[in-house]
């Protein structure tokens, strides 16, 4: 199929003068639909140029007999003779060009972090998902994320599509997609470590060149819970005075189950109410497994497990 771009005609009737100068017959006001164009003609006998005029200032180029419109103003002309003489200028045709229909497109954004329980100091992942719910391509998609202050940054993964920025300065997270087709989702990763204990609050939100019509899903909060808890990924009891027990500062602060679990999947040591008092005792030096769980007053148990090693050698 081609496309052609329609085009309306509307003649400037000049009456002659006998030395053949022109004069418009009266005022007139056109509009013309947003992507279509007018063309102008002047109709004077016996000139041999032209001059356009938009708004009162002569147009550059706008010398010829025709001149195609395509933007709203006020248009007139003057004539002129071989001689160079030239006629007084036209009554002004007033060109109006409506205005474009609003493309829509909506763009959702959608922030969570990993669902397992998050300790101080331990690193984990924030995610946001981007979709466009249409019914237009979005353009120009622009995503925004403030990282809280609680959390140092690691790194962002590549996204699928779009270039993802890290301002140092401002904690802010900045991703920028050039477009999206209609049900088109791209995803960004940010890895990050947990400094402080309580809530994390973080908001991340979009925007695009296009009008939203729902402009409540351009906004994604994620509530993270850290538990103030540091767990060590080795212990050495050799009887030195320097970390001779599994210590887990912050555990005294919560309701609290450990379990130490062998290579063989046996439970080896288990205890309610921690009191950073295992040593390993009877244990060789090894890799050990961990299920550590915390209960917050009032709420509910949050379970980290990972790895512990036991060194008895003195350093």
């Amino acid at each position: 199929m081609v496309n052609r771009k329609n085009s309306f005609v509307l003649s400037l009737l000049l009456l002659c003068a006998v030395a053949g100068f022109a004069q418009s017959n009266g005022s007139q006001m056109v509009k013309i639909p947003n992507g279509t164009s007018l063309k102008l003609r002047a109709n004077s006998d016996n000139s041999s140029s032209y001059q356009w005029i938009k708004d009162g200032e002569a147009i550059n180029n706008a010398t010829f007999q025709l001149y195609e419109v395509t933007t709203s103003g006020s248009y007139t002309v003057i004539t002129f003779n071989s001689a160079g003489c030239e006629s007084e200028i036209s009554d002004p045709v007033v060109v109006i060009v409506d205005a474009p229909a609003a493309l829509i497109a909506d763009v959702m954004i959608k922030k969570t972090s990993e669902l397992r329980s998050i300790a101080i100091n331990e690193p984990f992942e924030y995610s946001l998902k981007v979709t466009n719910n249409g019914p237009e391509t979005a353009t120009k998609i622009s995503v925004t994320d403030i990282l809280p202050s609680a959390v140092v940054f690691d790194q962002l993964i590549t996204p699928n599509i779009g270039k993802a920025d890290y301002l140092n300065s401002s904690k802010t997270v900045l991703w920028q997609i050039d477009k999206m087709t209609n049900g088109q989702s791209a995803e960004l990763r940010i890895k990050v470590k947990a400094i402080e204990p309580g809530n994390l609050k973080n908001t991340a939100t979009v925007t695009s060149a296009e009008t939203d019509p729902v402009p409540d899903n351009n906004t994604s909060e994620d509530n993270k819970q850290i538990i103030g808890i540091i767990i060590p990924n080795v212990f050495t009891p050799n009887d030195d005075g320097k970390n001779d027990s599994f210590l887990i500062p912050g555990i005294e602060n919560y309701e609290n189950e450990v379990t130490i679990i062998n290579r063989w999947g046996g439970t080896i040591y288990f205890s309610k109410a921690y009191k950073n008092d295992w040593k390993g005792d009877g244990l060789n030096e090894g890799t050990y497994y961990y299920v550590v769980k915390v209960r917050p007053k009032g709420g509910k148990w949050e379970v980290h497990n990972g790895y512990v090693t036991l060194l008895r050698a003195k350093q």
